[in-house]
């Protein structure tokens, strides 16, 4: 890469379960559940975007929100509503990641008489620490069903009036978000505050509400309406959602508030957990639901590689009857608190309707859920989601570092977690949008879309470092200031400034930091070379060095420092060495060198180089042990069918011995199939004189086998040895000849002599000739059977 002035910028069941409730206890049925589900994951959950202050990004966390959750009390709910709605709140003291995060509960309806009040503040804005969390867990209790005499019709001006009121105690720069879980619509005929006649107070009641929204647009305050049930007015709860405030993720269409409603209580687990996930700049990975689940279950869920939080919601409507245990991508179980495997987590709600395991860092991938039904419990439904966001870090670069007006600038732009990861791989950066916004005094802001696409100023394509280029305009004075914003579906990031002064002429010494390498192992460098142009009458000193980096890519640059002569340009070799134990990933930071005189910016560069895990013993002999497996591979083959020549080559199988009498046959005698090497036959007297060839197989029994000429050698079972020439015979005994046909097929006769002889083909070839001469010259003695010597077998026989 070249940057510069002179450059072209680019549980196992726990043994306390106890048997489930009575019916009575769960008739609220699956709407229960429903409603508990967001408040839980409200506050299991809920989380800001990154605050801006500089920090490292080691530091990078979600911020801590004010919210406050409006719960409906009108008397159009039934008896099972209003306990999912206390059961819903009770959760709110579990799940909260950030002890400085603060929740109110506010039970409304409205005022139909002298005496009433239409919101009740039922929890006030409570801090969620230990205390808090157990204060907000017991105050609750005190969620009912209005009665008329209570006023019990659906104030939502009052009720946003007073959320309003309570979230203003916050800080001005801590995010705000208000959740209207309702059944119903605005009704407010019944109440005099909207005036005389019953057919006017809904009219006026729709003002105040127009009224309250846009004091909620004006405070920062987000309106997301979750409405259950058949009597919901969905146009009335979008025009709550749309009139509130946007979010600064509002750009991404899943989190721009609006009204989320489910008329069938068994889809508003995922509807209401997808609400949240908009509400925080999250995204939701799909549900997974198991139905009558009377055993044990398991549960798939994915949490992708570019989020740095993350959570497991888990949706058991009888709590006391299921255990849930997690494992990681890799199969590990995980454990309900502390940290392991690089994670941090975090288990709350186990005893209630919904629980979840928060996540720091997870490990990317596939979680398993598995779930455990006490014996004798009743089918549960079990639901399963992940929740999780991408907090990421924008590093950006100028170049030149100080523009002149007019003059046009590269901006960069690369994206860090918290850990100090790189993203440069496309599964990281699938679906996030990179753009460069400047602003100064003397001309409108200006915002240009960053590309990683390797086209004009981007260099690489797909390296995870967005380009483009920008001209600051002519009137620009003073201050400028660039800021790299990105946004996706799940993503948000901070906004961290980089500042410079609009030059008023050209510097006289410019500089380029190149780096040629862009891959290096543990222990290995990378190198490039610095450029330094000096139009200066006096010569200059500078710094090199890398910043904003982590110590675990253990990085030393060389020079550290530089000199260039008045007037003169040169270059100079740059060379980046990493340490022994450097970690395999893109190298964070960047490079700087500044004049050491005046501390000025010359020229920066990020360091696009990637570490890479050392090669392994194949990698770096591929070729050689590619080769030499190929000839082995080939040399066993060869053994392999040699082997198999031979063993054919000695197979009897085929051979049928036949017994004379002179020229009288007497028996024959057919090698058993299979018969291997030898096989073994025994010569038997049979009435008349005569002899009979049978198969023996006992100690003492003749034996056969095949002679390297194409004949027989026969072991006969007084030891003597005979051999059968081809076409011959031999005498076995007195007046006993012995011969032999062979029923190979001839193209394998001729292969297992050749295989079997080869050794001694030249002696019979010698042999054969002189036999031919002695006939030719009539010397030659007629051929006839003749019994060998006798001796012993060979030992191997």
């Amino acid at each position: 890469m070249r940057t510069g002035a002179s450059s072209n910028l680019l549980k196992t069941p726990d043994p306390a379960l106890r048997t489930p409730p009575r019916r009575g206890l769960v008739r609220a049925g699956l709407r229960l559940h429903a409603v508990a589900t967001v408040c839980a994951v409200v506050l299991a959950l809920l989380q800001s975007p990154p605050s801006s202050a500089a920090g490292g990004a080691a530091n990078l966390a979600p911020s801590p929100v004010d919210f406050a959750v409006l719960v409906d009390e009108s008397g159009s709910l039934s008896g099972s509503d209003v306990a999912a709605e206390r059961a819903a709140a009770s959760l709110l003291a579990l799940g909260e990641v950030s002890d400085e995060s603060r929740a109110a509960v506010l039970g409304f309806g409205s005022v139909t008489g002298q005496g009433q009040t239409p919101v009740d503040t039922v929890c006030p804005l409570t801090r969620l620490d230990t205390v808090g969390r157990e204060q907000l867990s017991s105050c609750t209790a005190k969620l009912h069903r209005r009665s008329e005499r209570e006023g019990n019709g659906t104030d939502f001006p009052a009720a946003l009036a007073q959320a309003l009121s309570v979230l203003a105690e916050g800080a001005d720069d801590t995010p705000k978000v208000i959740f209207l879980l309702t059944d119903g619509r605005l009704d407010v005929s019944a109440s005099p505050a909207y005036g005389g006649s019953p057919a006017s107070r809904n009219v006026n009641g729709r003002k105040a509400l127009t009224d309250k929204v846009a004091q909620a647009r004006a405070q920062k305050v987000q309106i997301w309406p979750l409405g259950f049930g058949s009597g919901v007015d969905r146009s009335q709860l979008n025009e709550l959602a749309s009139g509130g405030y946007q979010s600064r993720c509002a750009a991404i269409p899943s989190a721009r508030p609006t009204a989320r409603v489910t008329s069938d209580s068994s889809d508003v687990a995922s509807v209401l957990l997808a609400a949240f996930a908009g509400a925080r700049c999250a995204r939701t990975t799909p549900s997974r639901t198991v139905e009558d689940v009377t055993s044990a279950a398991d549960l798939k869920v994915t949490i992708p590689s570019v989020a740095t939080d993350g959570s497991l919601e888990v949706v058991k409507p009888d709590a006391a009857a299921v255990a849930v245990t997690y494992y990681d991508p890799r199969g590990r179980k995980v454990p309900s608190h502390g940290s392991a495997y690089g994670s941090s987590f975090e288990r709350v709600g186990q005893s209630g309707p919904v629980e979840a395991l928060r996540i720091r860092n997870p490990y990317p991938g596939t979680w398993r859920v598995h779930v455990q039904v006490l014996d004798g419990a009743a089918a549960q439904r079990i639901t399963a989601t992940a929740i999780w966001q991408g907090l990421l870090r924008s590093y950006i670069l100028v170049d030149p570092p100080a523009p002149r007006p007019g003059q046009q600038v590269t901006a960069r732009v690369t994206l860090q977690t918290r850990k100090g990861v790189v993203l440069t791989e496309a599964d990281q950066l699938a679906g996030i949008q990179v753009s460069v916004r400047l602003t100064g005094r003397g001309f409108p802001k200006r915002t240009v879309a960053l590309t990683d696409d390797g086209e004009g100023s981007d260099d690489r394509a797909h390296d995870g470092e967005f380009s483009a280029r920008i001209t600051v305009p002519k009137s620009a004075t003073g201050p400028l200031t660039f800021v790299g914003l990105m946004a996706g579906e799940g993503i948000t990031g901070d906004q961290r400034p980089y500042v410079t002064e609009a030059a008023e002429a050209a510097p006289p010494l410019t500089a380029a930091i190149i780096i040629d390498d862009h891959e290096a192992g543990p222990g290995g460098t990378a190198t490039g070379r610095v450029e330094m142009h000096n139009s200066d009458s006096a010569g200059h000193h500078l710094r090199l060095a890398w910043v904003d980096g982590s110590s675990d890519k253990d990085l030393t640059v060389r020079p550290p420092s530089l000199s260039v002569g008045p007037g003169a340009a040169t270059q100079v070799p740059l060379r980046l060495s990493f340490g022994e134990n450097a970690r395999p990933g893109a190298v964070p930071g960047r490079l700087e060198l500044r004049d050491r005189a005046t501390g000025r910016l010359v020229a920066q560069s990020f360091v696009t180089v990637k570490v890479v895990p050392p090669a392994g013993f194949l990698d770096r002999y591929a070729t050689p042990v590619g080769v030499g497996s190929a000839v082995f591979l080939a040399l066993l083959a060869v053994l392999a069918l040699r082997r198999q020549d031979r063993r054919r080559a000695r197979d009897t199988s085929d051979i049928q011995l036949i017994l004379y009498r002179d020229d009288t046959e007497l028996s024959r005698l057919r090698a058993p199939a299979r018969a291997g090497a030898e096989f073994g036959f025994a010569l038997r007297p049979v009435a008349g004189g005569s002899y009979r060839l049978l198969l023996d197989s006992s100690a003492g029994r003749s034996r056969v086998r095949r002679s390297a000429d194409g004949g027989l050698a026969v072991r006969l079972a007084d030891g003597t040895r005979v051999t059968l020439p081809r076409g011959g015979r031999s005498p076995v005994a007195d007046g006993l000849l012995l011969g032999f046909a062979d029923h190979r097929p001839a193209a394998r006769t001729r292969g297992a002599v050749r295989t079997a002889g080869r050794g001694r083909d030249q002696g019979r070839r010698t042999g054969s000739a002189d036999r031919r001469r002695q006939v030719q010259d009539g010397t030659a003695k007629a051929s006839r059977p003749t019994l060998t010597a006798r001796r012993p077998y060979d030992d191997d026989f």
